[in-house]
């Protein structure tokens, strides 16, 4: 065409048309929320915020901004970990940098690979060696729950089981020989101290919620420098030391059969970091594995008792579910070698009324936030973008009370509803993030579930759990995964016990 330059207006109109009409991409916008509503109704604050801004937010928290994404996201940011490091993110969050930076950067896949191979793998066997232990303690606790009930002095439910699962603990990563009272007492000692040292408690300190830099150096003083080593590296450091030497010499002699190994966490542990010149296990790396074995302590106990008494209380709210469980539990029983009753891992996985209350639970107690992410460079979300460097984090409540997946009644509880659709509390899914989800999903939740079930089946099995004045308190509203609700559990003895 002799005069096609003409054509370039209407090219050019066209062309800012289309220009003006794209998503139009920015950082997402910053809410401010009083800290006050943080930390007293944090569901409903966040859960405002987004309503009212979009599906991703920014929020200034202890010092650090977060940014926080609905249901919509959550599945990518708990997925993609090369956009959103569950690495980085646990370990900024729960303070743990030092840690992370002293094993270059292979704490959580370290630990994941040893619970998954010690633990998980020889879940039969545990749960087989575990079961005495829980129906001792339950027995015991009953027992001081009925003196209690005379008195008006109630025993805690939850300094008991956590004893139970620390000598579960001490028995499953160091061996029998490590258990004893005082042993007992600094494995519970130091799953408190790392429950401090990664802000389990830091909601309940004004200093901690105003001030976190000084929160955070105070603990690690307190805790790294003081409690841990005159209290676990004083304790179990000389025990750990001459056992890393007899493992690995039994490890590398090749007269020992698999059947014949150490039945342990640590054995696995010293077999896997061997010399393959057979030299001897090296002093940082013995360090290396004592920071492994505080970490697994911590993982196993706290959370897995906090959750515990989240199931027992809200059984002790809903009476008309412990029919149903009671006969679950006659049904599931096995008889042993001796003819006496007892609760295998078999058996606790028919155990699917059970299971499926678990997971209601788990459910609706009311988490806020889920674990932390950490970009690792500028990510597109949506019409957005999530600056590098910074935490990012899915609102738990916003997948788990979904109406589009669980109707509009998804606040209702319905404790059975699992075991009719089939899904375990184990399982992981895009409407399930209480473990995660993805490669990262808590590689422990197996153990977990097992030990939550044989504790709640052994005093169903003795007691009805009730509750002082009926009702509980949630302790802290924005950390429901790692703190237990606040009210005294009553158990009233059965005149026949099923067990």
């Amino acid at each position: 065409m002799e005069h096609s330059y003409l054509l370039a207006g209407p090219l050019l109109l066209a062309a800012y048309g289309l220009y003006a009409k794209r998503p139009q991409t920015d950082y997402p916008p910053i809410v401010e929320i009083p800290p006050e509503d943080i930390f007293s109704r944090p569901r409903e604050a966040y859960g405002e915020a987004l309503k009212a801004y979009g599906p991703v937010i920014g929020v200034r928290r202890k010092g650090n901004l977060e940014y926080i994404v609905n249901h919509e996201y959550a599945r990518y940011v708990l997925t993609c970990d090369r956009l959103f490091s569950f690495e980085q993110g646990s370990a900024a969050i729960m303070n743990l940098q030092p840690i992370m930076a002293l094993t270059e950067g292979t704490l959580f896949r370290d630990l994941q690979d040893f619970v998954r191979d010690g633990i998980v793998a020889r879940i039969d066997e545990i749960v087989y060696r575990i079961w005495p232990l829980f129906q001792r303690d339950a027995k015991s606790f009953v027992e001081r729950a009925a003196e209690g009930i005379k008195s008006g002095q109630h025993p805690s439910c939850f300094d008991h089981f956590r004893g139970t699962i620390a000598e579960t603990t001490l028995i499953l990563l160091l061996g029998q020989d490590y258990v004893n009272h005082r042993n007992l007492e600094i494995v519970e000692e130091v799953s408190n101290g790392m429950a401090e040292l990664t802000g389990q408690y830091q909601n309940f300190s004004l200093v901690g919620k105003y001030l976190p830099i000084l929160w955070i150096v105070y603990t690690w003083i307190k805790v790294m420098l003081i409690s841990i080593p005159f209290g676990f590296l004083r304790t179990y450091g000389p025990m750990v030391w001459k056992d890393i030497d007899r493992y690995q010499k039994m490890a590398t002699s090749g007269n020992l059969s698999p059947k014949d190994e150490p039945r342990n966490v640590l054995y696995l542990i010293v077999k896997t970091y061997a010399p393959q010149s057979g030299g001897r296990i090296g002093f940082f790396r013995r360090l290396y594995i004592a920071i492994l074995l505080l970490c697994l302590i911590f993982a196993a106990v706290h959370t897995t008792t906090v959750v515990s008494q989240w199931v027992l209380y809200q059984l002790a709210v809903r009476p008309e579910y412990l029919g149903p469980l009671r006969e679950e539990l006659s049904r599931v029983l096995e008889e042993d070698e001796d003819g006496s009753l007892r609760l295998t891992a078999a058996s606790l996985r028919e155990a699917r009324l059970l299971d499926s209350f678990i997971r209601e639970v788990m459910r609706l107690k009311g988490d806020t936030i889920s674990t932390m992410r950490y970009t690792t460079c500028d990510v597109p979300l949506g019409n957005v973008i999530i600056p590098k460097g910074h935490f990012v984090t899915p609102m738990s409540t916003t997948v788990h009370e979904n109406p589009e997946v669980f109707g509009e009644d998804s606040r209702a509880f319905n404790g059975f509803q699992w075991a009719e659709q089939n899904k375990e509390a184990v399982m992981t899914g895009p409407a399930h993030i209480v473990f995660g989800l993805g490669r990262f999903a808590c590689p422990g939740r197996v153990l977990a579930i097992n030990e939550i079930k044989l504790i709640v089946f052994s005093l169903i099995a003795r007691a009805t759990p009730t509750l002082l004045e009926g009702k509980f308190e949630v302790a802290d509203p924005l950390n429901t995964v790692t703190q237990p609700p606040k009210g005294t559990l009553v158990l009233n003895p059965l005149e026949k016990p099923y067990l």
